[in-house]
Formats: structure tokens, C-alpha cells, sequence
């Protein structure tokens, strides 16, 4: 193979991974909608989508395994390889994540919203922009903007903490406990998908300086 030939197959690799990140956006953003509205079609949608994401994963690191057998890279080339791999892990956990808050919102479709749901889309557009800027970072070589996008996460761990407090004192209202209950676990997947976009931005690091860093 030669190396033109090589980098158009990572140029394509690349655009793939860009493709699946597009649908775990999505997936995340329609799982909130129908969380708010309690639209139980969309968050089915969302539930029976996820399969399009895992198939995506699967092709990719196929395409992935491939390249490797027939050109046996090394260095930086073996590595942007294998972030692509690992890339591709974080976004199919992110989009179970999505799935996470969609089921919820099927939960919850029969019951009024309590106060934290106002905070809660916030937090998901945070998220969902840390994603989009994580995959950003990944197709532009960006280490400086990796650093940056795990900065941005206190935002997210803050809001996070406050709607977890704010679930909790409505507890103590016991008509509140199995919607309060249902909504940490989507403040919580929220979270663990800004997590997920700081294990991507330690892999673009990874990939440029063959060095791996904690940044979270």
C-alpha cells in the first residue's frame, strides 16, 4: 500500500468516526427531547438507534483491523490507529449513555416534570457541545483544544452536583422518590459522557505525543 493510498483510508476512517460522533450527538439531543416533552415514539427511536451507532463501531474498527494488517504501521501511524479504536469505544458507551436517559424518559413519560428537569437540558447541551468539540479536537490534531475541552468539564461536574442536591431535597417529599430516582440516573449519564469526551481528549494527546496524561 502505498502512503497515499494509506492516508486516504485514514482520511475515511477518520470521516466515519466523525459520522458516529454525529449520531451519539443526535441520539443524546433527541433523548432529552423526549424526556422533556415525554415523547415515548422518539425515545423508542433513540433506544432501537443505538444499533446503527454499535454497527458503525463494528465497521470502523473492521476497516481499522485491516489497515493494520496490510500496512503494519509504527509509530505515529500505529497510534492514530489506535486512538481510532479507542475513540470508537467511547462514543458506543456514550451512546448506551443515550440510551440510559431515553429509557428513563419512557419511565417518566406518565409524570409531571419536577424542578431539576429545567436544569437538566442544560447540562445535556454542555455535554453534547463537549462532544462535538472532543471529535473537533481528534480530526484537527488539536492537543491544545483537548486541554481545554476538560477545563470546560467543572461546568459540567457543577451543574451535575447541583441538580443531584436539588433530586435529592425533593426526596423528602415521598411522592417525589421514583421520579427524583429516575432522574440521577439521567444526570448521571449525562456525566459519564463528559467523562467519556475527557478519555477522547487524553487519547488525541496520546496520539500526537505517544504519551498518556490524565487530564480529568
Amino acid at each position: 500500500m502505498t502512503r497515499d493510498a494509506f492516508h486516504h483510508e485514514l482520511d475515511e476512517l477518520e470521516e466515519a468516526v466523525v459520522q458516529m460522533a454525529t449520531l451519539v450527538e443526535s441520539a443524546i439531543a433527541n433523548a432529552m427531547q423526549a424526556l422533556i416533552q415525554r415523547d415515548v415514539t422518539l425515545a423508542q427511536q433513540v433506544i432501537d438507534g443505538d444499533d446503527t451507532v454499535n454497527e458503525q463501531q463494528r465497521s470502523i474498527r473492521n476497516k481499522t483491523f485491516g489497515v493494520i494488517a496490510r500496512q503494519a504501521p509504527v509509530a505515529r501511524d500505529l497510534r492514530e490507529l489506535v486512538t481510532i479504536q479507542l475513540v470508537i469505544n467511547e462514543l458506543e458507551r456514550m451512546g448506551d449513555h443515550a440510551v440510559g436517559v431515553a429509557k428513563n424518559a419512557i419511565r417518566l413519560a406518565s409524570q409531571p416534570p419536577v424542578k431539576a428537569v429545567v436544569d437538566l437540558p442544560e447540562m445535556a447541551k454542555l455535554v453534547r457541545q463537549q462532544v462535538r468539540d472532543a471529535i473537533q479536537a481528534f480530526v484537527d490534531v488539536n492537543i491544545v483544544g483537548a486541554r481545554e475541552i476538560c477545563i470546560r468539564d467543572d461546568e459540567v461536574d457543577l451543574l451535575y452536583r447541583q441538580i443531584f442536591d436539588e433530586l435529592l431535597g425533593s426526596m423528602r417529599d415521598s411522592d417525589n422518590v421514583p421520579q427524583a430516582t429516575s432522574l440521577l440516573f439521567v444526570a448521571h449519564d449525562l456525566e459519564r459522557v463528559a467523562d467519556r469526551v475527557t478519555n477522547i481528549c487524553e487519547d488525541v494527546i496520546y496520539m500526537v505525543t505517544g504519551e498518556i496524561e490524565e487530564l480529568n
